[in-house]
C-alpha cells in the first residue's frame, strides 16, 4: 500500500484527493497544513509519497530536497492552466509531476513504487541509493546537489579549495583571520570570502560595507527556487579588489532561520567551480540541541557552520592566546577537533602578558597536553593596528601591509598551497561593485 501525504493549495487538494481514491492500493494517509508537518510525518516514515504543489505556502527547494534525504517520493501537482508552478517543478527537477485531470496519477504512482527516491534532473538531485544510512544527514544530499542550470567558468575543471575558520566562543578572532586570509589567498587566485555566522555576522562591518545587503540569504533565495547558477552568485557578492569577492552575511542574527545547511551547500556547490580559494566564517557554537525544543522537523542555528565544516577541505581552528581562551578552545576541541580530518590550529592574538612566556611556546605546550594538538601559526596579537584600521573601514593588510599580524597570516596562506603575489601597497580595497 502507497501511503501518501499533501501539501497541496486548497485550489488543487479536494480534486487530487478524489483522484487518489480511484488509485488502487494507494491511501490518502495526512493532509498537512504546513511544510513543517510534512516534514514530520516523512521524518517518521509515515508515508512513501509526499503529494506537494509549488504555491502551497513555505514550499521550496529547500523542503523538496529535505524530503527526498528522508526517503520520501515526491510528486508534483500542478493545474492543467498554471504553467508556472510546471516550470517551478522543472526547476526543482522533480521527476515525477501530475498534471490534475490527466487520468495519469496511477501511472506516476505506480512509477514512484518502482523508482528509488530521486528528486532528479539537472537539478536537485538524491536517491535512497546514494544516502544509504545517511538519511538524516543533510550534508550529504548537499555534497552531491547542483541547483540550477550550469555555468561556464574560467575555471572549469578545476575545484576550489574550501577553508572554514572556526574557534570557540569569547572572540579568538575568526573574522579578523577570515577576513585578512582571504585578502592574502586572493592574491594567488580568485578568492570568495562568505559570512556564514549566524550568531553574529561581522565581515561586513570589517570590510567597511556599511550598505550591507544579505548577499547570502538571497543566494539561499534563488536556491529554493531552484534557479542559482554561478552568474547569478556572482551578481550577490561585492568585489572589494580583483579576485577579491565577499558574499555577505544574514545582516541580522534574528534571520538565521532563513539559511539553511542545505542553502550553503547549494551555494558552495556553483562557487567551488568559479573560484579558486573559498574562505567561510562561522560562529563559534556548532551544537544542535535546538532540536529537543520542538516537537516536530526543528531548525537547528548551527546548521550553517556544521554544514562549513564538512564541506571544507581545511579547518582553521582559532586558539585565543589567554587562560579563558584556551580552556574555551579544549573544551570544544573534542568535539570539533574529531569532525574534520585536516584541521590546522593558529594561537590568535599572542602576546607574551597574557600567558606569562613566549606564546609559540607555552601555548604549544598547553594544547599538546591538553587538546594534544601542536598549533601550526601563530598570529601576533595586534589589536592597536588592527582597531586604526577598522576605522578606516580597511583591512590592516592594506593599510600596513609591512605589520607583524599581515606576515603571519601570509604564512598561514603560504602553508595551504597558495603563491603569495606582489605586496599590497594600495591605499585601501576598493569596492568594484555593489551587491544587486
Amino acid at each position: 500500500m502507497t501511503s501518501v501525504a499533501t501539501a497541496i493549495s486548497a485550489r488543487l487538494e479536494a480534486r487530487f484527493a478524489a483522484e487518489l481514491e480511484d488509485v488502487e492500493d494507494a491511501e490518502l494517509v495526512r493532509r498537512c497544513a504546513d511544510v513543517e508537518e510534512l516534514l514530520t510525518v516523512a521524518e517518521a516514515g509515515s508515508v512513501t509519497v509526499a503529494a506537494i504543489s509549488p504555491d502551497f505556502p513555505g514550499m521550496n527547494g529547500s523542503v523538496v530536497a529535505e524530503l527526498a534525504l528522508r526517503g520520501t517520493s515526491v510528486l508534483g501537482v500542478v493545474a492543467p492552466t498554471s504553467p508556472t508552478d510546471a516550470r517551478q517543478c522543472e526547476a526543482w527537477a522533480l521527476s515525477h509531476v501530475h498534471l490534475v485531470g490527466s487520468g495519469e496519477l496511477e501511472q506516476l504512482v505506480r512509477s514512484l513504487e518502482r523508482s528509488p527516491v530521486t528528486v532528479g534532473g539537472a537539478g536537485l538531485s538524491v536517491t535512497t541509493e546514494e544516502v544509504g544510512e545517511e538519511a538524516d544527514t543533510p550534508s550529504t544530499f548537499s555534497q552531491r546537489a547542483t541547483v540550477g542550470p550550469a555555468s561556464t567558468s574560467p575555471n572549469a575543471g578545476q575545484r576550489a579549495t574550501v577553508v572554514t575558520v572556526w574557534g570557540p566562543a569569547g572572540s579568538p578572532g575568526r573574522t579578523t583571520c577570515a577576513t585578512h586570509l582571504a585578502h592574502a589567498l586572493s592574491q594567488d587566485g580568485p578568492t570568495l570570502l562568505i559570512d556564514a555566522d549566524t550568531v553574529a555576522p561581522a565581515c561586513a562591518p570589517v570590510l567597511g560595507l556599511l550598505d550591507e545587503a544579505p548577499g547570502l540569504l538571497a543566494a539561499a533565495r534563488l536556491v529554493d527556487a531552484g534557479t542559482l547558477n554561478l552568474s547569478q552568485l556572482r551578481t550577490l557578492t561585492v568585489t572589494l579588489d580583483e579576485g577579491f569577492d565577499v558574499l555577505t552575511g544574514i545582516g541580522r542574527a534574528s534571520r538565521w532561520h532563513e539559511l539553511s545547511r542545505f542553502h550553503l551547500g547549494a551555494v558552495l556547490d556553483q562557487a567551488v567551480t568559479g573560484y579558486r580559494w573559498i574562505v567561510l566564517d562561522i560562529a563559534s557554537d556548532l551544537s544542535v540541541d535546538e532540536s529537543l525544543l520542538y516537537d516536530t522537523v526543528a531548525p537547528v542555528r548551527a546548521a550553517a557552520g556544521i554544514e562549513a565544516v564538512e564541506r571544507s577541505d581545511v579547518l582553521l581552528a582559532l586558539a585565543a592566546c589567554d587562560p579563558i581562551g584556551l580552556q574555551r578552545f579544549v573544551v570544544e576541541w573534542e568535539q570539533v577537533g574529531s569532525s574534520h580530518p585536516a584541521t590546522r590550529v593558529v594561537i590568535s592574538k599572542a602576546r607574551e602578558q597574557a600567558v606569562g612566556g613566549a606564546p609559540e611556546k607555552v601555548v604549544a605546550k598547553a594544547l599538546a597536553r591538553f587538546a594534544d594538538v601542536d598549533p601550526v601559526a601563530v598570529l601576533p596579537d595586534a589589536r592597536d593596528e588592527l582597531d586604526s584600521a577598522l576605522l578606516l573601514g580597511k583591512l590592516l593588510s592594506t593599510t600596513r601591509p609591512d605589520s607583524a599580524y599581515v606576515a603571519a597570516v601570509a604564512r598561514v596562506a603560504a602553508s595551504l598551497g597558495a603563491t603569495a603575489g606582489p605586496p599590497v601597497t594600495r591605499r585601501g580595497l576598493r569596492r568594484l561593485r555593489a551587491p544587486r
